[in-house]
């Protein structure tokens, strides 16, 4: 069934802009996504691509998550916006693995 015809997925709407065709890197439309079925918390879809007609199947587990206040050390906030700017200045032109930006003595710099 379409996606516009679904109530309660509007975490689909996150997807959208985001995941690409593995194929030719076209962007998936809400057009080309298609909720096939659940069961609990993993959804199956069957996608299309609009440009070149790969298509897939993806599945995407989702989950209820309770979000607390940062944790709090000596009256500082262990994680703060200016941590996740530096992070996103950091990954946002980064284009290696995951074991060189370690390696790389790369942090956050407390």
């Amino acid at each position: 069934m379409p996606v516009g015809e679904m109530n309660g997925l509007g975490w689909l709407d996150g997807i959208f802009g985001s995941v690409r065709c593995a194929n030719c890197g076209a962007a998936y439309d809400r057009s080309d996504v298609n909720v096939v079925g659940n069961r609990d918390e993993y959804w199956f879809l069957r996608c299309v691509c609009h440009t070149c007609g790969t298509q897939g199947v993806g599945v995407v587990w989702t989950k209820e998550v309770v979000v607390q206040p940062a944790a709090v050390d000596d009256g500082e906030t262990v994680l703060g916006v200016d941590d996740v700017l530096s992070a996103h200045e950091l990954l946002r032109d980064y284009g290696g693995d995951v074991h060189g930006l370690f390696a790389g003595g790369h942090h956050a710099g407390r």
